[in-house]
């Protein structure tokens, strides 16, 4: 039952004892050598006794000391947050109906549902950006609470530029919020044993509710087990901390059931799970699946990279971003005419120099997603985050939706409706008369060819 320590000192105790009974009782004479031994375990006894109460006095000193750093960083922090969230105030004295402006001061961790009140009414890229923004901003500042440090799981280090994108804007958003991130893992990295215990040692320095587990967003619930699978392996690992998966859109591809299963298994009955739908038809599936855990309606992750102006000439009229994977849409590719200056593409082929740490590769991979598409005066694309990057770019864009999934038409009814620069069409001949309006539309706002200049001139 006792420590080393302690069991050190009741053996001093019970040494004196029994020297000094046996002395009473006349069984036993004391000697010189009685009286030393007596003496030195006395000595000890002082001398420890001294440390330890010096020993308490600097733990107080420290814990003091700890107490009034924590006071400052949260003193920082809510400064920090507060000028965050000075913009968005300008926003709500701004706003004049009545219902709206209610909405803008609500805690939307209580209306889970409603989180999208506001965006289907707005019409410009700004708007809808900074809206995105709030909204996050609003959420993660009640479930993250008084927690200081966040855990970032499954970083994407792929030429599926959107991810990329998404893990960009959750680091930007926790660093407007004044978190540390003290531990994060590259996807594939995150599966394996070591990644899990060097969480696990990290998590033991840290108090319950000052440590919380993120995990990167996306649209990978139940289409792509293997991140269900890595997921599952870090929820399980810290019952007793808040995880936090951003913004999910769910795939529900064909014979999808047993990898369902797994999700059901995975994700519901976790007191300590939130996950964040970053669409409503995606937030409808969850609630019939996933029971026991709270779930949220909040806008993607990439929004808060936040407005990016051009930074190169157009190099073609129209930029079409051809998804070839298992979740392309089906259509015969239309003639587009000779006058048109084109290129049509899939950005997985679009390499990325590989940067010195993993995180630094995410952000390249990102920017190179922003390249590839400001290469058009208008961009046509199948894939959700060549349209959300178009937006953050301000470049009108044609979305091509992908039924039987309907993940674009889903988040775009609910996020960007309302934008008046952006068309959404189901095939790839309506894309092009709707990418040829645009072009028309736009005319006069939107930057010449830097490509076809140069000819000109050669």
């Amino acid at each position: 039952v006792m420590n080393v320590v302690s069991h050190s000192i009741a053996n001093i105790f019970k040494r004196l004892l029994v020297v000094l009974l046996l002395s009473a009782l006349g069984t036993r004479e004391l000697s010189a050598s009685n009286f030393l031994g007596l003496g030195i375990a006395l000595a000890g006894l002082l001398v420890y006794t001294h440390g330890k109460i010096g020993a308490d006095q600097q733990s107080c000193k420290y814990v003091k000391g700890i107490k009034e750093t924590n006071e400052d960083l949260k003193f920082q922090s809510l400064k920090e947050v507060t000028e965050l969230n000075g913009r968005f105030s300008q926003i709500i004295e701004a706003e004049t109906d009545p219902e709206m402006k209610n909405f803008l001061s609500r805690r939307l961790v209580d209306h889970p549902e409603d989180t999208d009140k506001r965006s289907k009414t707005l019409t410009t890229n700004k708007e809808i950006v900074e809206e995105a923004q709030r909204i996050l901003v609003n959420l993660m500042e009640d479930l993250l609470g008084k927690a200081r440090h966040v855990m970032l799981i499954d970083i994407p280090v792929q030429e599926n530029k959107g991810d990329p994108a998404i893990a960009a804007g959750e680091v930007l958003l926790l660093e407007k919020l004044n978190k540390t991130i003290v531990f994060h893992c590259e996807t594939h990295y995150c599966e394996t044993a070591p990644a899990l215990k060097t969480a696990s040692e990290i998590s033991q320095k840290y108090l319950k509710d000052d440590l919380v587990i993120l995990m990167h967003g996306g649209g990978n619930i139940v289409g792509y087990a293997f991140e269900d699978r890595i997921r599952r392996k870090y929820i399980e690992a810290f019952p007793e901390r808040q995880c936090i998966l951003f913004s999910q859109s769910i795939w529900l591809h064909e014979g999808y059931s047993s990898n369902l299963e797994f999700a059901r298994e995975t994700y519901s009955n976790r007191s300590n799970l939130v996950i964040l739908l970053r669409d409503q038809q995606s937030l409808e599936i969850a609630k019939n699946n996933f029971r026991g855990i709270k779930l949220i309606l909040a806008p993607d992750l990439a929004f808060c990279i936040g407005m990016i102006p051009r930074q190169m000439p157009p190099l073609y009229d129209i930029v079409w971003l051809r998804r070839e994977d298992s979740e392309k849409s089906s259509f015969t590719f239309p003639k587009i005419p000779k006058n048109i200056t084109f290129d049509v593409g899939e950005w997985l082929k679009w390499r990325t120099n590989t940067g010195r740490q993993t995180m630094e590769t995410v952000f390249l991979v990102a920017a190179e997603g922003f390249q590839f598409l400001q290469r058009g005066r208008i961009v046509v694309t199948e894939r959700l985050h060549g349209h959300i990057l178009s937006t953050l770019l301000n470049i009108p864009h044609v979305i091509i939706d992908n039924p039987p999934y309907l993940k674009l038409s889903s988040f775009h009814k609910t996020w960007t409706q309302g934008l008046s620069n952006t068309v959404l069409v189901s095939n790839g001949s309506l894309a092009l008369d709707a990418a040829l309006e645009l072009l028309r539309r736009y005319q006069n706002s939107l930057p010449s060819l830097g490509y076809r200049d140069m000819l000109a001139v050669t």
